[in-house]
């Protein structure tokens, strides 16, 4: 993927100021369409409606019992998501935590707050199909 112009990232994450931050983190690639929910609710309404998604960010702490590795679940059975990229966004970096994630096959992992400097190379690496884990 060398033209991010035309790359399609979803992002499900339920902080206001973590959504507008990460976004605009993915403009500064060029990456313009970033399709944003907060909840697995309102992502699966319009999961019929979506593009091609190149590449997911999943928030792992969601309110209610729908987390980050409840939707990866979800998506994972999808099979327009059987090979899409899949990385985890948490605060949670203990390495239990990183463990646990890469065990539910997250191809991913990306500490918060983000790390603005490492933040493009990350993304780049997992729109190539690299694993990312950048918990520290």
């Amino acid at each position: 993927m060398n033209d991010n112009a035309h790359v399609n990232i979803l992002l499900v994450e339920d902080e206001p100021l973590n959504t507008t931050l990460t976004i605009a983190m993915l403009n500064m690639l060029g990456i313009q369409r970033v399709h944003a929910f907060a909840s697995w609710k309102q992502l699966e309404s319009c999961l019929d409606d979506l593009p091609p998604i190149h590449l997911a960010l999943l928030d792992l702490r969601l309110p209610g019992n729908q987390d980050g590795y409840y939707i990866l679940k979800r998506l994972r059975a999808d099979p327009r998501f059987a090979h899409t990229p899949i990385a985890a966004m948490t605060a949670q970096v203990m390495p239990d935590d990183v463990k646990r994630a890469e065990e539910a096959g997250f191809n991913g992992f990306l500490a918060k707050p983000l790390n603005f400097d490492r933040f493009p190379q990350n993304i780049q690496r997992l729109l190539h199909g690299e694993y990312v884990w950048d918990a520290f």
